[in-house]
């Protein structure tokens, strides 16, 4: 960031190649609805407010605390978005297959019985995290998924680093327990 700030233009390229791809995982996994306009939106609050970074934290840090923002801003803004889920059924039929399924049933070759017990973990798995409360949840993702340090993530969520550490364990359990039948 300090070489950025310094007028290294590329340097910017550099970050967004480094933290672009974890910072999409987190997003998806707060449950943003576009999660790539997530990331794009937090560059260029990066870019737009690069003076404001003084170095206190780290600058994953930083750049963390802006889309947790904006994923919690978008949640507020589509509680009053009401649409039709892309879980639920295609066409008239209720029991009709969803765009996910369809999709899988598009996949064709001999990791079929794999693909199928990926999905079914896949599906316990998603729904073991929906049912995480958001502390948990975000916890976990910033942990696991973004690879940040429990230090980092007191800093990015404001809360004691012990009461990160509580948060995960039961984030873990919880999975744990969901997820007992694939284990």
């Amino acid at each position: 960031m300090e070489r950025y700030l310094a007028g290294d233009a590329r340097a910017m390229a550099v970050l967004y190649d480094r933290h672009a791809r974890p910072l999409k995982a987190f997003a998806m996994q707060q449950g943003a609805q576009r999660p790539d306009d997530v990331v794009q939106d937090a560059f260029l609050r990066v870019v737009k407010n690069g003076q404001g970074f003084k170095g206190q934290s780290k600058f994953r840090t930083w750049l963390y605390t802006i889309a947790r923002n904006l994923c919690v801003d978008a949640s507020r803004r589509d509680r009053f978005r009401k649409g039709p889920s892309l879980d639920a059924p295609m066409g008239s039929d209720d029991d009709g297959p969803t765009l996910g399924e369809r999709v899988a049933s598009d996949m064709v070759g001999s990791d079929a019985s794999r693909n199928t017990a990926d999905k079914q973990f896949r599906e316990v798995f998603d729904a073991a995290m929906e049912k995480l409360p958001d502390e948990q949840r975000e916890v976990f993702s910033l942990r696991e998924i973004s690879g940040l340090s429990f230090a980092e993530i007191a800093d990015l969520t404001r809360c004691n680093e012990n009461t990160v550490k509580s948060r995960m364990r039961y984030a873990l359990k919880a999975l744990r327990d969901a997820l007992a039948d694939f284990v």
